[in-house]
Parts: C-alpha cells; structure tokens; sequence
C-alpha cells in the first residue's frame, strides 16, 4: 500500500539544539504510528513539522505525492488537512458540542454539517450531547469532542500530541482504549506520540521509538518488544532488567547459568562480554531456604505482582513477575527457572 505521508530526512534545529535529524517515516492509508520517546527526544517538534506548524531545516514532507514541506516549499496548516489533538483539548468554551465540532466545517452546506455532526457523535458514542457546553463534560468526554471536531472535516491523517496526560489513570486507560476504535472505525491515518509505553502499545499498528531525535526502531509493536536493536529502546518499551555474561560458541554465560541467544549484531566472538535483556516474565520464582536470590521489593498491579530480587552472592537486582495466587513476602529467598527456551536478547558492551 502506497504511503499517504513521507518524512524523508528530515532535520529541525533551535540555534544548537537537534530537535529532529534526518529523521526519515512514512504513514500508509487507515494505519496506526505511535511515536515513544521521552521527554526532549522531539517528538511535539516532529508534529509540529508534519502539521506545519515548524519549518524543516532539511529534508522534504510530502502529502498523497505533494510536497508540503522542504527547504523550496512551505505549505500553511491550513491549506494541509492534517487534523491535530492536543493534550489540553482546545475546546471552545463558549460553544456546545455541535459549535464546536462543527467549527472546522465552514465550506459545508448547513445539511452537510448537520449530517457530518449526526456521523461523527455516532462515531464517539456521544449522541445527545450536541447543547451541552465543555464545563459540562468529563476530561475523557471533553477529549472525545476534542478527537471528534478532528475528524469532523475528514483529514488525510490526524496527529495526537500525548493526548491521555491530562486524565487521571482509570480514565486514561478507558481513552486509549475508545480512542483506539474510533481511530479504527473512522479508518483515518494517525500518529499518536507518547512517553508512556502502555499508550505506545495498545493504539498502535507500528511502533517507532523516538530518542534524540531520530527514529531509532520501527517494527510492529511485539516485534520491538521481544527484539529491541538496542539497550536504551529495551528501557522504553519494558520494565526490564540486564545481567552481565560471556558468548562462549552459541550460547551465553552468566553466573545463574546458560542460555541460547540472539543477537542483531553479526560475528559475535567468542568470550564477548555482553549484557542479556530480561523481562519480567522470563523466570519463574520458587521458594528456596537456600536461594540465590532475595525478595527486596514488591509491586502489585491486580493482576499480578513484579518483584525485584537481589543476588545475595553479587548484588545485582531483577525484576521477576509473579501471580498474586502465590505471593513471596520480602525477605524470602527464591530460586529461577526460566519459562520457556526462547533465546534471550544481548547486546554487546
């Protein structure tokens, strides 16, 4: 499928700050990016070039083949029809629902907006809502309107600046979800960016991670997860921990033993010292008076619980998940078995 937005090498300074460099991304029909990356990596910057709002420095933006952006060409975000949601909502405040998604439907016939309106608060799952004003809704509904007055005027692509971080977490978890199938029904190309991996992973089709910016992986969401090409894209997408080893032929020593890996490094010689990636859920805890390793730390999450245990012989810490049905109280020294015979990732160091 042919890509409706191109970013191709695209770079943005502020006098001696990269905020973007030579970042190249590309958005195909009704697909789903999310862009993680921490705060300062340029990620805002990203969208503020995308929508318009910013002039590249290098590279070229071009929409359905039509270059917007270069350093030739600057394109107005008017004249782009690239929808954006902000984390503050933006809504008018004094205007209803129906004014304020009807705002960007100026061209319309008095029917067609009525009709386009009737269609989207069907899409948003807020019919009967058109005479009430902003002070009248919830965070999650205002955010709803927001992302309905959006798409109100159909856009190639909508473009969502962390639109979950002014909801609290049982609302913000209920949004991303809606979120997710209004992107989905309404088929319309979107970028989401977001510090928060959990928001990264449950809207998004492809998952790019964002650090310094530059794009640094793209792949599908799980892909990322199992296989990050790098340490710092392993502490953006995980709550995970490394352990010190040894390549010796096709396996990796550590002092809680060997195991196979993989790698995207090529030629890895022998007796290489490496870092291997753990996840939570790569161990199984089991009681042992006589364990290597100690309970120091719990986090409950409902469904489960993630300890950090100690190596009592060399000190270094993990995180190991656990189910609540068999909780271990700090203090107790446990054993690890590993789950499955997945090879683990490495990274050499």
């Amino acid at each position: 499928m042919n890509p409706i937005l191109v970013c191709k090498n695209i770079s943005k300074n502020y006098q001696s700050t990269v905020a973007v460099e030579d970042l190249s991304i590309s958005v195909t029909e009704g697909e789903i990016i999310s862009i993680l990356g921490a705060s300062g990596c340029g990620k805002t910057t990203l969208l503020r070039l995308i929508a318009g709002f910013e002039k590249v420095d290098n590279g070229e933006i071009t929409l359905r083949n039509d270059t917007v952006s270069s350093t030739q060409k600057h394109t107005q975000p008017e004249n782009r029809n690239i929808g954006m949601v902000f984390q503050e909502y933006s809504l008018f405040p004094h205007m209803n629902v129906a004014e304020n998604i009807t705002f960007g439907l100026k061209g319309y016939s008095k029917s067609n907006q009525q009709n386009r309106l009737k269609e989207v608060l069907e899409l948003i799952h807020l019919n009967g809502f058109e005479n009430r004003y902003p002070n009248e809704l919830s965070g999650g509904q205002q955010q709803r309107i927001a992302l309905a007055r959006t798409l109100a005027p159909k856009p190639e692509i909508i473009l969502l600046d962390e639109p979950f971080s002014n909801l609290d977490a049982l609302t913000r978890k209920a949004m991303v979800t809606d979120m997710n199938k209004i992107i989905l029904e309404s088929k319309t190309a979107s970028i989401l960016v977001t510090h928060d991996r959990e928001e990264a992973f449950a809207i998004a089709d492809t998952l790019a991670v964002m650090v310094d910016g530059e794009i640094v992986q793209i792949d599908k969401p799980d892909n990322i997860y199992n296989q990050p090409n790098s340490i710092d894209v392993a502490k953006l997408v995980a709550n995970c921990s490394f352990l010190e080893g040894e390549v010796i032929n096709n396996s990796v020593n550590t002092i809680i033993g060997s195991f196979p890996y993989r790698t995207f490094e090529t030629n890895i010689p022998n007796h290489k010292k490496v870092k291997l990636l753990i996840h939570p859920e790569d161990f199984l805890m089991s009681y042992d008076p006589n364990g290597p390793f100690k309970v120091i730390g719990r986090e409950y999450r409902g469904s489960h619980t993630i300890n950090e245990l100690q190596s009592v012989q060399y000190g270094f810490n993990l995180h190991c998940r656990e189910s609540v049905q068999y909780p271990f109280q700090l203090g107790t020294l446990v054993n690890l078995v590993k789950t499955d015979e997945k090879p683990f990732v490495i990274f050499p160091v």
